[in-house]
This record gives C-alpha cells, sequence and structure tokens, in this order.
C-alpha cells in the first residue's frame, strides 16, 4: 500500500482559502471530500551538466532528462487550513502565511522533558549564534546546556509516547515533521485533529516555563509594522529611548577609528564629520531636519554608519543595525537589537529590568583626560586618582602586564580596590559585543579565584610585591565587590542594550551573587568634544 510520511504547516487564522497560500499562480487543482490538491504539471528538462559532459564524452543529452514535481494537499481541520507539501511543492508556498513555530509548538507538548534527541537554538547576540545539539540518548533541556535565559527554542527532535498515536518521534520547527507511514487521507485528517490540540496545549508551560520569555519575530507583517514605528521615531526626532550602538565597537586601536554618517547622497565620507563616540543626537545634528524628514520604510537602508581608519579601511553598516530600541504595540514588549526584532514577555522584560536597575550603582572614577583614550591608559588614570587605594591589573599596560594568572596569563581585573575590596572591570563603549567581553571577564576572574587556590596564591603574590595586605584566607566571595564600568560618550545614556542586561542577570544571578560577590554595574560619561 502507498503511503507518505507528512510533513505539515499550519496556515495562519486570517487566510480563509487554501488558494490564498501559494506564491505562484495558474496552478491546477483537484478536491475530494474537504480536501484540496494543489500542483504544478512536471515537465522533462534536461540538466545544465548533461550539455556539458556532451561537449567531451559521447553521451546524448537525452540520457539526462529529468523532472520535479511539485504538489501540496490542504485541508480544513477544526476551522484551520493545515497545507501537506508533496515532492517539491514547499517551494510554491508562501511562508508569509504560515503560522511560524507551530511544529515546535506541538512537538514541545508531545516530546518527555527527558526524551529530547536534538535542539536547534539562536542566541540574540551579535550574528544571532545559531546551534545545533545532538543526543544519542533521550536528554533533558539542562542536558543540552540550554540558556533559559538568553537561548531561543527555535527546533525541537524527540520521542513520544505511542498512546498519542503519532509515530515513535517527531521533528518540530515551523513545520512538524512525523516519522509515520500516513496510508490514506482519513488517517491524515484524524492525525491533523490530534496534531492541533497538541498545538493549543498549554502543557509546555509545566517543562518549558521559560519559552515565552523571547522570540524572535520572523512574521513579515508584524516586522514592517515595528520598522514603521522605528521610522516615525527616527523622523520625530526626540530619540530619548533610542541609542546608538554600533555592532562593534573601539579598543586598543580607537584612535585610528571614526564614525561617519551617511544618507545615500554619495557624499565623500572623508569630508562628513567625524565622531569618536556618537550618540543619537549627533546623528540628528549631522543629518539634519530636513534629511530626516525624508526617511521612509522605502529609504530606511540608505541611512548608514561608517568606520574610518588611518590606513583607509572602511567598515560600514545599515543605521538600523546600530540602533537599540525598545517599544510597545498594546501589552506587547518589543526589541530591536543588532538589526532583528524579538518579542519579550513582559513579565521577563520587568524581571529582568528590575534586576539590572537595582544593580547600578554611581562612581567616584575620574573623567577621562581625552574623548579617545585607551582602555589601559583610563585605567591607569583610575589608579592614579587614589593611589594608595587603586592598584592597576590591566595587562594591556606596561606597568601591568607581568600580573597575570595562570598559564594562560589571564586578567583577574583591570584596577583593583584594596580598601574596599573591589575589582574593576572596565570597557569602552557598550555595545554587544563590548559588553559580552565586560560579563565574562568579571565571572571568569570571581569564579576562578573561589576555585583555584593556585591562582589565588599567585594573585596574593602580586599583592605583596605591592605592598598590600593578600586576600583573607580562607576566600570568602561575600566580603568583596565585582564593578563593571562602561565608559560612554558625553551625550549617551546611561543604559545598555536588553540583552545585555539578560546577559549581566543571568551571570551575576546564577554564578556570582550564588558564589557570594556583590555585584555592581556601573558609567563613566568621556569628555565633551566640545
Amino acid at each position: 500500500m502507498s503511503f507518505i510520511k507528512p510533513t505539515i504547516y499550519l496556515i495562519k487564522e486570517d487566510v480563509k482559502s487554501g488558494s490564498e497560500i501559494f506564491k505562484v499562480k495558474n496552478l491546477s487543482s483537484d478536491i475530494k471530500d474537504n480536501f484540496t490538491v494543489f500542483y504544478r504539471k512536471s515537465k522533462r528538462n534536461i540538466p545544465d551538466w548533461a550539455y556539458f559532459l556532451n561537449e567531451t564524452f559521447d553521451v546524448s543529452t537525452q540520457n539526462f532528462k529529468n523532472s520535479s514535481s511539485y504538489a501540496v494537499l490542504t485541508i480544513t481541520v477544526s476551522g484551520r487550513i493545515f497545507a501537506i507539501p508533496l515532492g517539491m511543492g514547499v517551494h510554491l508556498l508562501d511562508m508569509t502565511k504560515i503560522e511560524y513555530n507551530f511544529g515546535l509548538r506541538a512537538a514541545i507538548n508531545s516530546i518527555p522533558k527527558n526524551e529530547i534527541r536534538q535542539i536547534d537554538t539562536t542566541k540574540p547576540e551579535l550574528n544571532s549564534q545559531k546551534t545545533k545539539k545532538l543526543a544519542s540518548l533521550g536528554t533533558t533541556p539542562e542536558g543540552f546546556e540550554i540558556n533559559k535565559e538568553k537561548d531561543i527554542l527555535r527546533g525541537i527532535v524527540g520521542k513520544i509516547s505511542s498512546n498519542l498515536e503519532l509515530g515513535d518521534s517527531l521533528d518540530g520547527k515551523d513545520s512538524l515533521r512525523l516519522f509515520k507511514n500516513v496510508e490514506s487521507l482519513l488517517e491524515l485528517e484524524k492525525i491533523l485533529k490530534k496534531i492541533h490540540t497538541q498545538y493549543l496545549s498549554k502543557h509546555y508551560q509545566k517543562d518549558y516555563p521559560w519559552l515565552d520569555n523571547i522570540s524572535l519575530i520572523r512574521d513579515r507583517a508584524l516586522k514592517e509594522k515595528l520598522d514603521k514605528l522605528l521610522v516615525q521615531e527616527l523622523k520625530k526626532g526626540s530619540l530619548e529611548e533610542l541609542h546608538f550602538i554600533p555592532p562593534v565597537f573601539f579598543g586598543e586601536d580607537v584612535v585610528n577609528k571614526d564614525f561617519v554618517f551617511s544618507t545615500g547622497d554619495r557624499s565623500r565620507l572623508s569630508l562628513k564629520e567625524k565622531y569618536g563616540m556618537p550618540s543619537m543626537i549627533d546623528w540628528k545634528k549631522d543629518i539634519g531636519k530636513e534629511e530626516r524628514k525624508k526617511i521612509s520604510l522605502e529609504n530606511l537602508d540608505n541611512y548608514k554608519v561608517h568606520t574610518l581608519g588611518e590606513n583607509g579601511k572602511e567598515n560600514s553598516w545599515l543605521l538600523h543595525r546600530c540602533l537599540a530600541w525598545e517599544t510597545a504595540i498594546q501589552e506587547e514588549k518589543f526589541i530591536l537589537s543588532e538589526g532583528s526584532w524579538y518579542e519579550i514577555s513582559p513579565s521577563f522584560y520587568k524581571e529582568v529590568s528590575d534586576y539590572f536597575a537595582s544593580c547600578v550603582a554611581d562612581n567616584n572614577f575620574p573623567t577621562p583626560s581625552k574623548t579617545k583614550i585607551k582602555e589601559s591608559d583610563y585605567n591607569k588614570e583610575i589608579c592614579d586618582a587614589s593611589k594608595n587605594e587603586r592598584h592597576l591589573f590591566d595587562l594591556g599596560h606596561e606597568l601591568a602586564k607581568k600580573r597575570g594568572l595562570g598559564k594562560d596569563n589571564n586578567e583577574v581585573c583591570d584596577v583593583y580596590d584594596s580598601k574596599n575590596r573591589t575589582f574593576i572591570h572596565v570597557k569602552m563603549g557598550k555595545s554587544s559585543s563590548t559588553l559580552s567581553h565586560l560579563l565574562a571577564q568579571g565571572s571568569y576572574s570571581g569564579v576562578i579565584l573561589k576555585q583555584e587556590e593556585k591562582i589565588l596564591s599567585q594573585f596574593n603574590k602580586h599583592l605583596g610585591d605591592l605592598g598590600l595586605d593578600p586576600l583573607q584566607l580562607p576566600y570568602t566571595p561575600n566580603s568583596y565587590t565585582i564593578m563593571y564600568v562602561s565608559v560612554i560618550g558625553a551625550t549617551q545614556k546611561k543604559e545598555i542594550p536588553f540583552f545585555s542586561k539578560v546577559t549581566f542577570y543571568n551571570m551575576v544571578r546564577k554564578s556570582l551573587n550564588f558564589a557570594g560577590y556583590k555585584c555592581i554595574f556601573s558609567f563613566v560619561l568621556l569628555p565633551s568634544n566640545v
């Protein structure tokens, strides 16, 4: 008997007819009861490589005729349209008409927590890191080391109970793939009813309550709606909540970098005004009121950000890829980060934001001596402002390059405040990549001092060489503070991107606070360019 192993798509609720789900027109169709099959008649073609072979070999191209089959089966079940592509039929579908994450939701409601065999995740950071992990035996999300505050689950494969009568396993992403032979349309209809029930279930909230914290928006209509809100905000020009954060920022080579704005008018970049660490106020002033009013959804990509170096090298990004913005539509919260839109659970957003706000503290550090200053030079200035209390451990500075720890010569911190028992970590700027490095540095050194006696002894030796008392033994982190410092432009807001707050929340709450450290976040403003 013939059979199929279906891959199933759920069509969006506002689509009323199966004929609306295709990106091509004039498809043939046939109806049987409440099923409709749409198809494109196959044509026999000779592939290009056959002509390539025929130029050298005595082989007729007629021996290599092939054809591709395109068909899509649709059925309405429980008031919703389902589509099952056959052959190459998936290429006929207009993917803006499908329900995103349908397969994931149905699968995660069906696969027991300890029977996951494969997961696909996306991390909402620079370049949207994607990971696929495979296990030979049934595994839990914890076994896959999912970061529940940061990872977006995009796909799942696992074993299911025989009681569901859906086969022995499911593969869920936007579509749902069954590993089961389906031998009739009647059987298919029964299966789709069960799958729809699994999709609607809230069972996943018991084992996967974090699943709804963050979701990458892939719906084209919603993305366009959010982009329109962004355009309105740029045209309005108040820009209080819109932050300029380029994908990369400056480090030790800061003196060779300048930021330049362009509007697509083909003006020479070298003749434009240059900024060391610009804000949206600088952008607003640079392009002018009349140019800002011209921004539209259609020409948004014309507005760009560039970095210029003394060696003539240039990097460029679309302006909206350099923006961090939080907005809302009714009760739904959305974040623009690295050029992508995300929907954030309101409760999760409040939890993370409140936690970060509770950790922000002022400092008495000096204003940097110049707008373009190396990180290591500013750390020296912090120490010079309080010579008997703060001590340089930034390996990038000549005076501290021998104060590394372990065989890898790692930094314990940039500055150690012996009076207040504070490990100070400093970074220039607040791009996602910069803050990720900053937070990871503080987490690593805090944990390794607690875990490795040899590392602790080596640090104590450095303290002794400076004439300072060693850390108390046994080492108790409860007596010490880890301080993260972001040095930002004079007009920039004392704020960081939401996903950097999530990283802070995750590292500090789960690791450093657990170890006993108090952790705070602070800002330093560069002097004005004026």
